[in-house]
């Protein structure tokens, strides 16, 4: 006969946020491979059509130095310019703009501007 006062079941208790949080967590996990996936293919898609890239790049630049009330034509130029380098030559960010500021100051060789 089992003894009452020291034969306990072990039981492991869980929570109701286990269970949400574990349905989270996967749920999280499909949005960000939805957003993922939806990204490669933006990005395929204008690394075969960089200057569409580049137009749409310079239109969302001028459209934000509009708001601010900056040079709008010169920063959608550049804007539009770092876009295509970045969707054409597959550059990062950084190196299309470090590669913009050289155009503009002129240091930009021409083998490289013929890229």
């Amino acid at each position: 006969m089992p003894d009452s006062t020291s034969d306990t079941l072990d039981t492991e208790t869980t929570s109701w946020t286990d269970s949400v949080s574990a349905c989270g967590m996967n749920t999280l996990q499909g949005v960000e491979d939805g957003i993922g996936t939806v990204g490669r293919g933006i990005w395929e898609f204008f690394h075969e059509f960089p200057l569409l890239g580049a137009t749409i790049g310079g239109g969302l630049g001028l459209g934000a130095v509009a708001l601010i009330g900056v040079a709008e034509l010169a920063t959608a130029l550049i804007t539009a310019y770092v876009g295509y380098r970045v969707f054409a030559y597959g550059e990062s960010l950084t190196e299309a703009l470090e590669k913009s500021i050289q155009l503009k100051e002129g240091k930009l060789l021409d083998e490289e501007i013929n890229e």
